[in-house]
């Protein structure tokens, strides 16, 4: 290999895990929130939630938007639900903005509110997605969706 394939090959297998790290740090971001709610969930005598792709999505989605606009209702002035790809008839969600992407400081400050304590501990929501995301100032953007029958 020549000086140039192995600049080329260096940058390449960077690039690789680069993403790949990337990718296993939002999974275990999301696993950590998952299981920092359940946690609250069980204590609070609930069932917990299950991770939902679709509400993931949805969260992925709502992460960005709330870079661009900060509230419980879409940029282009359409209600949150709207996020939803399939209709149910519980619907929550919880956003946070914070300097670290730390899942236990996040879930303790949703459980420090009251309204985002209401969310996670509500008995009608059985699924939940997960997002959070750097934004290019730098903070994480977080958002969390949940959805019962």
């Amino acid at each position: 290999m020549n000086a140039a394939q192995r600049v080329f090959f260096f940058l390449v297998m960077t690039l690789v895990l680069v993403t790949a790290a990337s990718h296993a740090s939002a999974a275990s971001i999301q696993s950590e929130v998952l299981y920092y709610v359940n946690v609250e969930r069980v204590n609070a005598g609930l069932q917990p939630v299950v991770f939902d792709q679709g509400l993931n999505h949805g969260a992925a989605v709502r992460a960005k938007e709330i870079q661009v606009s900060f509230a419980h209702q879409r940029p282009d002035g359409r209600d949150v639900k709207s996020v939803m790809e399939e209709s149910c008839g519980w619907f929550g969600e919880n956003l946070a903005v914070s300097p670290a992407n730390d899942a236990k400081r996040i879930v303790k400050a949703w459980m420090g509110s009251p309204t985002h304590r209401a969310n996670i501990l509500n008995r009608h929501y059985v699924r939940m997605g997960i997002e959070c995301e750097r934004g290019a100032d730098g903070y994480y953007y977080w958002s969390l969706l949940f959805a019962g029958a």
